[in-house]
């Protein structure tokens, strides 16, 4: 049975381009746009009231760690803020292409991110991982090639270079996944197995991603003093390659700003989200070389006291005197009174070492603590650190969300209604124009997603109405999982999944092929 039409009446339609909105109807027909303009009644339709309100599209998250929430059916928390399309596989990271040896092996390290529930997943190819969502999505998801897993099922936790046979290997598993329509290459610097990777590894697989224009996405070898260096590597790689290039949680830093603004030679874009602080485990926190044989390894080390001397340097760098990291999440109840509280202040109140504490609840918690990380400075430094990132015009918005825990940073649920609310209405910092642009066609054309991200007829109808006056994010660090205000409906391939506010229960999101 045909799906009824859907009319929309009378919104101020911002289409996505960064045009000035104006007032319009737009008719969905099946999965499509059919029509915008001033329409006639159509018998039959379902007809939503949008004056006063904005039609937009669809938003387009291109970093979030939601796979395994989607898997298990329930991730609602983007398609409450309006994204109807997400990229999963971020920072390198994804449970696809592995064997069921190295499947366990991975979750084990990426347990605070991801969480324990793979639910049915046991290992196998990317194409055959992505067959699982069927039926699962409450809106669209788009593959990249995980650069963790890929090393991983070729090398294990080696460090070191890669051979010519296993650079060979790794570039036949990119060709697979590329097949299986990922839209790039992902990859994370500073989480391990992909940290142990050289600029001749990422030539090599930046390689097979340019061939097809796809995009190199990358969580930087290193953030604060060593990002301008870091992004150096990656400049290179792109220059070498002719790959387009991305980077991941980019928040403004003078020296590595300046450094991609004078790359003209080459194509950069960055993503951020609006909040002051990260959110990563507490493992991202040993030197990588820390796993090198396997997760089993790396538990026994942390009991050693040489290892512990050796990682002591790294622990301290990231957690200097005053640092205001604090506990997100931890798995072990017995240890939840850590949840709010710093490092610093939880190493004096249980009488340890920063060092012991670190070494002895990723013992305990087997690598599952959640941490969140404050930038440095006043708030009035963050402030406009803030504002210099979501202004400058390379940068498009993503939430970077991960869903684990008690008090999960807020971003996974409150980052695009956080923009509108706070930085369009409130703070003036974009216009409504340019901020909807920022976080639907802006990202949608740059990794290849021809039909999604603007508001035109033949265009997927993938389609958002929001209260421009009460859109509002209400996630806090105490308590994250609330949906936000303003949010009336979502439409994701023609299918209405949120509608007066409220979730339909419906799941038309589908897997979204280069």
């Amino acid at each position: 049975m045909m799906a009824r039409p859907v009319l929309i009446r009378r919104g101020l339609v911002v289409d996505g381009s960064g045009a000035p909105g104006a007032v319009a109807d737009v008719m969905v027909e099946g999965d499509r746009i059919a029509a915008v303009g001033a329409l006639p009644d159509v018998p039959d339709a379902t007809v939503i009231d949008a004056r006063g309100k904005v039609v937009c599209p669809g938003f387009v998250d291109v970093h979030v760690h939601s796979e395994v929430e989607i898997l298990r059916g329930c991730h609602t928390a983007g398609v409450q803020m309006g994204v109807t399309t997400e990229l999963i596989c971020p920072d390198g990271m994804s449970f696809a292409p592995l064997s069921f040896a190295r499947l366990a092996e991975y979750r084990r390290y990426l347990r605070g991110i991801y969480g324990d529930d793979l639910g049915d997943w046991t290992g196998g190819s990317l194409a055959s991982y992505l067959a699982r969502f069927a039926g699962r999505m409450y809106s669209n998801v788009v593959a990249q090639v995980p650069h963790g897993a890929i090393r991983l099922a070729v090398k294990g936790w080696e460090p070191g270079p890669a051979g010519e046979d296993e650079l060979a290997a790794m570039g036949s598993l990119v060709r697979e996944c590329l097949e299986a329509g990922a839209v790039g290459l992902s990859t994370g610097l500073e989480y391990a197995p992909a940290a142990h990777a050289d600029a001749r590894e990422l030539v090599a697989l930046a390689r097979q991603v340019a061939q097809g224009g796809g995009v190199v996405s990358a969580h930087l070898r290193a953030y604060g003093d060593g990002a301008a260096a870091a992004l150096q590597e990656l400049i290179g790689v792109a220059r070498e390659t002719g790959a387009a290039l991305h980077i991941s949680h980019f928040s403004f830093d003078p020296r590595a700003y300046a450094l991609a603004e004078a790359a003209r030679d080459i194509d950069i874009t960055w993503d951020a989200y609006p909040y002051c602080d990260g959110c990563t485990m507490l493992a991202y926190a040993l030197p990588p070389p820390a796993l090198h044989t396997g997760i089993d390894q790396l538990l026994a080390d942390l009991r050693r006291p040489d290892v512990r001397q050796r990682v002591r340097a790294s622990l301290e760098a990231r957690f200097p005197p005053g640092s205001r990291a604090w506990f997100a999440a931890l798995s072990r109840p017995h240890n939840r009174w850590l949840e709010g509280m710093t490092l610093e202040g939880a190493s004096a109140r249980a009488g340890k070492s920063l060092t012991d504490l670190v070494c002895d609840l990723l013992l305990d918690e087997e690598l599952a603590p959640l941490l969140i990380l404050p930038w440095p400075g006043s708030p009035a430094e963050q402030e406009l650190r803030l504002r210099q990132t979501l202004t400058h015009p390379r940068q498009m918005v993503a939430s970077d969300g991960i869903f684990q825990g008690r008090r999960a940073h807020p971003r996974a649920w409150g980052t695009y209604p956080r923009i509108l609310g706070r930085h369009v209405r409130e703070a003036r910092w974009l216009s409504l124009e340019d901020a909807v642009r920022r976080m639907s066609s802006f990202p949608a054309s740059r990794f290849g997603l021809r039909d999604r991200g603007l508001v035109r007829p033949g265009l997927a109808a993938d389609l958002v109405v929001f209260d421009p006056g009460t859109v509002a994010d209400r996630a806090t660090y105490e308590a994250p999982r609330q949906a936000p205000a303003g949010i009336e409906h979502v439409l994701v391939n023609g299918v209405p999944v949120v509608q007066g506010g409220r979730l339909t229960g419906a799941r038309p999101g589908r897997v979204l092929r280069a």
